[in-house]
């Protein structure tokens, strides 16, 4: 229940509007579920592409010749790749030919056989190496970095004294042959077939199968290599090892780089060329905004036509038109950054990629039509691809794949989400604006009235205000509120008035009384001496004393806040003050004990010392009372901070929880009645009204030391000056 009464009315408005959102939350439902039917039918459309292309190309095997293919991802694959040229490598050392292949180009370093990117560049060796095909032959280029270029010794008969190329080839049923190209000086190269040792050639004479050219650069040498495609066919393995030895003297080799680094030494890989066949067929059968992929059985690519491309939205208003237009075109670009308006630009997949090692490609090469949806390479669009298997002979050849930006569909659904929610946003805005000002004028007049309410009576019921504006408050249900706490509180100030003065005129009234009652008894007494000490007679005597008492304590509680209002502040010494008062206390108090600790410096204040020492008098008479016969009642003064503090601490019964918050409240009392006092709950009362005088505060709490309750006063202390 109190959790429900901390909810304002303006917060129940606000959710009573939010449940209207339902309608909203339907059509948006609705839209999605139409968008995955939307996504269904492209998916649908997009693996009927992918069957036709594959009937296209079943039963051509010729398109799938292991004599053609496309480069592998780097490291990835032991074969090399050779890029289309278009025309003849002129063999003169000059890298104008190679230009258009420098892209392709892979990077070879350091003593061990591995890979590097292309922003490694040692001082000492390394290699960027390329091949290109054209018509019937296949080209080499080997730009070498090398800070020691050594030429070959004629006079030594071993060929791995200089720097050199070497060349392992291996025809299709022939064993593996070695070649060293070297060079005894700038210009044409001689190739030798040599033995496994890569030491002595097996023939005197150069062989004529290669040519090879070899010219200086500023930071190595480069090498132009030439080798007719019919000695490295389609069924050929062949590799590239760059050698380098770099002391002139002993010429051992120093370092070996390989073109294949993860290939082993006799194991080469082979030379794989493009399907121009295959990309015309495609071209021809290519889909608008769709991408299509011809992989073979290795999960090679080999061949890509086509492209990805996202709808694009009509360009936004111009800046002349007109207010409403402009004021649609901006929620609309609210609504855009809101609904994750589909992009027309994202990262996918390159098209010059040469491996596509994704599981949905495997499962198609399989035999399995595959329908699968997927993120972009940079999370902003879905991808949706649709591959069918290439068949023939009963085998499988490859499988195409068929891409497409599912942003046709998000298109669509969300210009049906913007519009939906552009009506939503003005009919909610219009009905939580009409109903949040109700709310805040309703909140508004209940928090006037609260206020209002809260002034008009004090923390202990005295009425200051018994008049609430009607102004404030129409003639509704609130107003009648108003009306009606304006008529209480008219009731409860003439009530506060008539308790305010019944003391006053209780002492008036029964002073009368007990002035006859007590001159009787001093009568009676007086004409029978023997009554003087009758225990009747003292009852008598102690009952009138009570009841001035009581009549004292009424009294003094109503008329205290008047006596102060109407006195002056003075600096006085409280320490001072407080010895004088226990000392004093010490000798009408004889059956306790009183233990004093106070400093030795003095500890002024500015106050009344006349009800200071009416204070002390109510604290110190409240510890007696509560007191157990033959304790200690301590009393001490001191400095905390800014503030003096007088703290009283008896033995005895210890505060209960219920009065802990209410004890300094007026009629609110703890303990037993006795003949000798009264308890009507006013003492810690007018204690709490000399604290308030003198901007100070007033607190009670159990001991921890032992049973008892420690009351504080503290009072803001004078300048130490």
């Amino acid at each position: 229940m109190r959790a429900r009464r901390k909810i304002s009315i303006r917060t129940k408005l606000s959710w009573l509007v939010l449940v209207l959102l339902i309608i909203p939350w339907m059509g948006y439902h609705y839209v999605r579920e139409m968008r995955q039917f939307l996504l269904q039918g492209q998916q649908d459309a997009l693996l009927l592409t992918a069957n036709g292309i594959a009937t296209v190309l079943n039963e051509r095997s010729e398109l799938f010749n292991p004599a053609t293919g496309v480069p592998e991802v780097l490291g990835g694959e032991n074969d090399l790749y050779a890029q289309p040229l278009e025309g003849p490598v002129q063999l003169d050392g000059r890298a104008g030919d190679w230009d258009a292949l420098i892209p392709h180009a892979t990077y070879h370093t350091g003593g061990a056989p591995f890979l590097c990117g292309a922003d490694y560049a040692p001082d000492s060796f390394s290699l960027r190496h390329v091949i290109g095909h054209f018509e019937n032959f296949l080209y080499a280029m080997f730009e070498v970095t090398d800070d020691q270029l050594i030429y070959r010794d004629l006079e030594l008969l071993r060929l791995n004294t200089s720097d050199q190329i070497r060349i392992l080839l291996q025809r299709r049923g022939e064993p593996l042959r070695h070649y060293a190209a070297v060079a005894g000086a700038p210009g044409r190269m001689s190739v030798y077939l040599v033995d496994s040792d890569w030491r002595l050639p097996l023939d005197g004479a150069p062989v004529d199968v290669f040519t090879a050219e070899l010219a200086e650069t500023e930071w190595g040498y480069r090498v132009e290599l030439r080798i007719p495609r019919d000695a490295a066919d389609a069924d050929s393995r062949i590799g590239f090892f760059v050698v380098d030895v770099d002391d002139a003297s002993d010429r051992k080799v120093g370092a070996v780089v390989s073109t294949s680094p993860h290939a082993p030494v006799d194991a080469p890989g082979q030379i794989l060329l493009n399907s121009p066949e295959l990309t015309k067929i495609l071209k021809g059968l290519d889909q608008p905004r769709s991408l299509i992929w011809i992989l073979d059985t290795q999960q090679r690519v080999r061949a890509v036509v086509g492209g990805i491309s996202a709808p694009r939205e009509p360009r936004a208003d111009a800046p002349e038109a007109e207010f409403p237009q402009r004021l649609y075109g901006q929620i609309r670009r609210h609504i855009d950054a809101l609904l994750r308006r589909p992009v027309e630009r994202f990262a996918d997949v390159p098209t010059d990629v040469t491996h596509r090692p994704e599981k949905i490609f495997t499962t198609i090469l399989k035999g399995e039509p595959r329908v699968h949806a997927r993120p972009s390479r940079d999370q902003k669009a879905q991808i949706i691809s649709a591959g069918y298997p290439i068949r023939a002979g009963g085998e499988i050849l490859g499988a195409v794949v068929v891409e497409q930006n599912s942003n046709v569909v998000l298109a669509l659904q969300y210009r049906l989400l913007r519009s939906l929610t552009v009506v939503t946003i003005l009919v909610f805005a219009f009905l939580l604006l009409a109903l949040l000002f109700f709310a805040w004028r309703l909140t508004s007049r209940v928090k006037k009235l609260h206020s209002t309410t809260e002034r008009a009576i004090t923390a202990e019921g005295r009425v200051l205000e018994a008049h609430i504006p009607g102004r404030q408050y129409p003639g509704d249900e609130l107003g009648d509120l108003g009306r009606s706490i304006t008529s209480m509180l008219k009731r409860l100030s003439g009530y506060t008035r008539y308790l305010e003065g019944m003391p006053d005129t209780l002492a008036h009234e029964m002073n009368n009384p007990l002035n006859v009652v007590s001159s009787s008894l001093q009568i009676l007494e007086s004409d029978n001496p023997a009554m003087r000490g009758d225990q009747s007679m003292q009852r008598a005597r102690a009952g009138v004393d009570r009841l001035r008492g009581i009549l004292t304590s009424l009294t003094e509680a109503a008329n205290l806040e008047e006596a102060m209002r109407n006195e002056d502040k003075q600096p006085l010494n409280l320490a001072m003050l407080v010895t004088e008062f226990v000392d004093g206390y010490r000798i009408s108090q004889p059956d306790h004990r009183f233990q004093l600790l106070v400093g030795s410096d003095p500890l002024r204040v500015v106050g009344s010392p006349d009800h200071l020492a009416q204070m002390l008098d109510k604290l110190i008479d409240n510890a007696v009372q509560f007191s157990l016969p033959d304790k200690t009642i301590l009393v001490r003064v001191r400095r905390r901070g800014g503030n003096a503090e007088i703290v009283v601490l008896n033995e005895g019964k210890t505060l209960p929880e219920n009065l802990r918050d209410r004890l300094f409240d007026p009629m609110v009392s703890h303990g037993r009645t006795s003949a000798a006092h009264s308890h009507l709950g006013l003492g810690l009362f007018v204690v709490r009204l000399i604290t308030e005088y003198h901007n100070g505060q007033a607190w009670a709490e159990n001991r921890t030391d032992m049973p008892g309750v420690a009351v504080t006063v503290s009072i803001p202390a004078a300048d130490r000056s």
